[in-house]
């Protein structure tokens, strides 16, 4: 059987410049502008620094699934191959990945 999701070690690229979209803002508010373009720009503005922040906050968010995703992807290989060798317990790979139960523990 072949995996069908292809493993990647690579974090989630993100496909925007927080730096640069900074500076444009910056720049944008040193700008003088007439009264009825910066009544305009102004709302603008604040709906992109709120939308930037969600992306970032977005971003670390996958980076940070991605990662556990992977990390029990390997803990399921591993748990598999302890199973196919006879350790005793081979749950116990999955174990050290997954959060314990709201029941205060790991059920044996």
């Amino acid at each position: 059987m072949t995996n069908r999701y292809p493993q990647t070690s690579l974090p989630p690229r993100l496909l925007i410049d927080p730096a640069a979209i900074a500076f444009r803002l910056e720049t944008l508010d040193n700008t003088r502008l007439c009264d009825p373009c910066r009544q305009a720009i102004i709302p603008v503005t604040g709906d992109t620094v709120a939308l930037l922040i969600e992306a970032l906050r977005l971003h670390d968010a996958l980076t940070v699934a991605r990662l556990e995703s992977a990390n029990r992807l390997a803990a399921m290989q591993a748990a598999l191959r302890a199973d196919r060798d006879g350790e005793a317990d081979p749950l116990d790979y999955l174990r050290d990945e997954l959060p314990p139960d709201t029941n205060g523990g790991w059920c044996r």
